[in-house]
């Protein structure tokens, strides 16, 4: 219902020069216009709020986050999508800021199921493609790239995969320890180890 609302709606952008910025001074506009279009549909958690964790967070029986992105597709090919906090808010429900040490220790008794889902709500600024609704367990491996800094980046293409809930907790610690493998590098090459 969101991306049908937002695809028959121009979002006014807070033009930058900056790409980066002008996403993230325009963001407001896709929330408070979603905000007002189902205001007597979905709980959403006060604006005052949902900074602490999603850009959008809807109450259900839970919170339900949600990450906006505005990306211009003709100028990005890859765009931030988390970090480590991700990781633990999807696996074990945590949503304290976390260090890639602690994780690991977490991940040496991973759960039986994902904890929580995560979404991402890419609106394609300047661009007839219509907007995109997805929970990051539901992302095709091929849409997704790790690095060491910006550990989550997600592709302008998105494609999806169908998972059960085993396959969900090992594609998560799967990108994990990608992640982790491409911050140990540059370590294993100086101590002569790769």
């Amino acid at each position: 219902m969101f991306v049908n609302s937002l695809d028959e709606k121009t979002i006014h952008l807070n033009e930058n020069e900056d790409g980066r910025l002008e996403s993230l001074n325009s963001e407001d506009n896709i929330t408070d216009f979603l905000r007002e279009e189902f205001k007597n549909d979905v709980d959403f958690l006060p604006k005052t709020h949902n900074r602490s964790f999603g850009d959008l967070d809807v109450v259900t029986d839970t919170t339900v986050p949600i990450n906006v992105k505005m990306i211009d597709p003709a100028k990005t090919s890859t765009f931030n999508g988390g970090s480590a906090k991700v990781f633990n808010w999807v696996l074990f429900g945590g949503t304290e800021n976390i260090t890639w040490n602690k994780l690991a220790r977490k991940l040496k008794n991973p759960p039986s199921k994902i904890h929580s889902e995560y979404f991402y709500l890419v609106y394609y600024k300047r661009s007839s493609t219509k907007p995109v609704f997805v929970s990051l367990t539901d992302m095709h491996e091929d849409s997704i790239v790790t690095n060491p800094s910006n550990p989550i980046q997600l592709k302008k293409n998105i494609k999806l995969k169908e998972r059960s809930a085993g396959q969900k907790v090992d594609f998560m610690v799967q990108l994990a320890v990608e992640v982790m493998k491409k911050k140990a590098a540059p370590y294993l090459i100086t101590i002569g180890e790769l």
